[in-house]
């Protein structure tokens, strides 16, 4: 039998009809694995033990609410710029841990909330900034992570230019060789980090950069309408029997952040 352009052509389209149709009723199931990815450099939420595994809230929230949903979870490293990409394209399933958007609700689908956390300013320890204020952001060199709550809430003030980094790390990097005067950062990571990794050299500023209370949610696409209830269903009985709770005391030390 001759295989023509045109037989070709009915066979893709063939196959793509039957992806599609593969594709939704995974949908309509849930998820049977859970596949998420995170920033491997984002403390205490997802960074690399000396052995080179992930670990953190992220990772512990991920594993817990995989047990919760009855399905395994798969966890991997993720440059954060590219993440919403890859779970719209189908590389990945979830976005555990992902601060609740407007903008980000247009193209993805969000759980509820599972963390509270505001933007904060860190600063040198003894730089004379640690009593400064959004209004004073036009006269410094402000660093911020891409993508971010944080970068996000930088856009909307008039006058500041912040130097955008693809991780944090580089950020806290640069203010500790003085080539940036502040970073604007989740409260969750500028607080640990200070505390963990900076004592006495770095400082969050009291004045949080803003009023608003961030909630932080696990991202799907859209589509997965059942595995967003699977998520949600899932989540209710981590904040019930206390496993939401006990990780956020893990690596928070409270579980003030939890919403109620």
């Amino acid at each position: 039998m001759k295989f023509s352009i045109k037989h070709g052509t009915a066979l893709l389209a063939l196959a793509a009809t039957l992806s599609v149709c593969a594709w939704s009723a995974q949908g309509a199931e849930g998820f049977t694995k859970l596949r998420v990815a995170a920033d491997p450099s984002y403390r205490p939420i997802s960074f690399q033990d000396p052995s080179g595994k992930l670990v953190g809230f992220d990772a512990d929230f991920a594993a817990a609410l995989g047990k919760h949903m009855g399905v395994p979870v798969s966890y991997e490293g993720m440059a954060w710029d590219g993440i919403i990409p890859a779970l719209q394209g189908g590389k990945i399933d979830a976005i555990t841990n992902l601060v609740i958007s407007d903008d980000r609700k247009k193209v993805v689908a969000f759980s509820e909330p599972i963390m509270t956390q505001t933007i904060v300013l860190v600063v040198k320890a003894h730089s004379g900034h640690e009593q400064l204020t959004a209004a004073d952001l036009g006269k410094l060199r402000v660093g911020v992570m891409v993508n971010t709550a944080a970068a996000t809430a930088l856009q909307s003030m008039q006058g500041v230019t912040p130097t955008t980094y693809n991780t944090v790390v580089d950020a806290y990097n640069d203010l500790m060789l003085g080539r940036i005067d502040v970073v604007a950062v989740e409260s969750v990571n500028g607080t640990y980090i200070v505390a963990s990794q900076y004592a006495g050299k770095l400082a969050v500023v009291k004045q949080p950069l803003t009023n608003d209370v961030k909630l932080n949610g696990v991202a799907l696409r859209k589509q997965d309408t059942a595995g967003l209830q699977q998520v949600n269903t899932a989540i209710d009985k981590m904040k019930a029997d206390g496993t939401l709770a006990a990780i956020a005391v893990k690596w928070f030390g409270n579980a003030d952040n939890v919403p109620k």
